[in-house]
């Protein structure tokens, strides 16, 4: 595995946000063709939260709105190229990363972070980074695992999870209980992250499914989200979580914000296909 560096790292520079030219936020994701998640979803987000949206490919995929056939991850030296590429044009005010198939895709977006470390990250882990684990031989997840947690985590200004899928980080044993949940959240802020959004939350009432964590004591709930089990639900609150972050917004106000603007989404999907429902991003956030 290789840390890819920029000769250009003293060029690296964002402009304030112009009341007249919408900000700019990066997005790392794969392409789904119908739209209903990845980068498809990322733009049309973007675009309702009065952002530009400039992408980066991490796979492409072969499927309909309910099932995933084909994933051909793009290589790490062309995943790198594409952002700097965008970068060295264009000034961005955040960055929301998800689509991780490798590491060496962690790697590449930790060592981006990190030239650009006054921009704001924002790291999705939810399904589809739970799929990698589980069809990945043990090397390669140990190898996901460590590049995600030493190199990516620590330089997140919010990390968002899906707790639906968090037990896979746990030890073997533990993978069935809800208990491993909270001690790998303490340990996503111990690793360095700002901050941690948890989607689908367990809780025995179900009042708060949403938990955003900031250090050791501060902690915020968020209203019961009862559209869970769909995967593009962490990919839209994650987006726009990142577009809301480049107009300066206090973080709990942008966390309710997101969640708010995928809920509408979500329940008013709507079916384009024979399959799944597509969430309407074209919502007022």
């Amino acid at each position: 595995m290789r840390l890819l560096f920029s000769p250009f790292c003293f060029l690296h520079f964002v402009l304030p946000v112009s009341p007249t030219i919408a900000p700019a936020v990066l997005f790392f994701n794969h392409l789904d063709p119908t739209g209903r998640s990845g980068l498809g979803g990322d733009i049309l987000t973007a675009t309702q939260f009065g952002c530009q949206a400039v992408t980066v490919l991490t796979a492409n995929t072969v499927q309909d709105t309910g099932v995933i056939e084909e994933i051909h991850p793009v290589n790490d030296e062309t995943l790198d190229n594409q952002a700097r590429c965008l970068l060295e044009d264009i000034p961005v005010h955040a960055i929301r990363a998800g689509g991780l198939y490798s590491a060496d895709h962690a790697s590449v977006i930790a060592q981006i972070a990190a030239d650009y470390d006054n921009v704001p990250l924002v790291l999705y882990l939810g399904p589809q980074y739970a799929s990698v684990i589980e069809d990945s031989t043990d090397d390669d997840i140990e190898a996901l695992l460590l590049a995600t947690w030493e190199t990516l985590i620590p330089q997140a200004a919010c990390v968002v999870v899906d707790c639906s899928y968090l037990n896979l980080w746990a030890p073997e044993d533990e993978h069935d209980t809800d208990s491993s949940i909270p001690v790998i959240l303490q340990a996503i802020l111990a690793a360095g992250a700002k901050s941690c959004l948890a989607l689908f939350y367990p809780s025995p009432d179900e009042a708060h499914q949403h938990i955003l964590l900031e250090g050791e004591s501060r902690r915020m709930a968020f209203g019961f989200f009862p559209l869970a089990g769909q995967p593009e639900s962490g990919d839209m609150i994650s987006a726009a979580l990142a577009c809301e972050l480049t107009r300066g917004k206090a973080l709990t106000t942008a966390c309710e914000t997101a969640i708010t603007y995928a809920h509408k989404a979500l329940a008013d999907g709507r079916k384009l296909g024979m399959s799944k429902l597509v969430a309407q991003r074209l919502q007022k956030p």
